[in-house]
């Protein structure tokens, strides 16, 4: 099952009933009760998709490793390319 497949599928599942629920097609006391705490559930699950969205990006980017390395073999390389390229008559800054 694909991503695509997974996410159409639990929005399917949330806004099915959400929607029977805000078009009054399903009645009861609990939805007469609590209609605009439904009303706004998918605002509140979306809200919630954001922040945790940006609490894993900011862990990812927390937890980002250095790899002084592979910097000083990218500069190595760099100053390589600017010697081959003087020798071959481009100037460069």
């Amino acid at each position: 099952m694909t991503k695509l497949v997974e996410w159409l599928t639990g929005i399917v599942l949330i806004m099915g009933p959400w929607t029977a629920v805000v078009t009054n097609t399903v009645k009861n006391e609990f939805t007469d009760q609590y209609f605009m705490y439904i009303l706004l559930l998918p605002l509140v699950l979306v809200a919630m998709f954001g922040l945790v969205s940006v609490a894993i990006i900011a862990h990812r980017v927390y937890n980002f490793n250095v790899c002084n390395d592979a910097a000083e073999e990218l500069t190595r390389q760099i100053k390589e390319a600017k010697e081959d390229l003087k020798k071959k008559g481009l100037k460069i800054d």
